[in-house]
């Protein structure tokens, strides 16, 4: 349970700054890309799903 309530927490707060960096950015007037992924292990950012997967899977793969 504790593990859930923390992984929703910490989806909240990377929603909150990815909010908050797009509104500087739009004062700023700068293009923001619309999807943004992060990893969940290590909360590196990338810009494609792709390259979440492939970051995934070799960063994090158990064997």
């Amino acid at each position: 349970m504790r593990s859930a309530f923390r992984r929703t927490w910490r989806r909240a707060v990377q929603a909150y700054h990815l909010a908050c960096a797009r509104d500087d950015a739009a004062k700023r007037k700068l293009a923001v890309p619309s999807g943004v992924w992060v990893c969940d292990h290590c909360e590196e950012a990338l810009l494609e799903l792709h390259a979440l997967r492939e970051h995934v899977r070799t960063q994090h793969a158990y064997i």
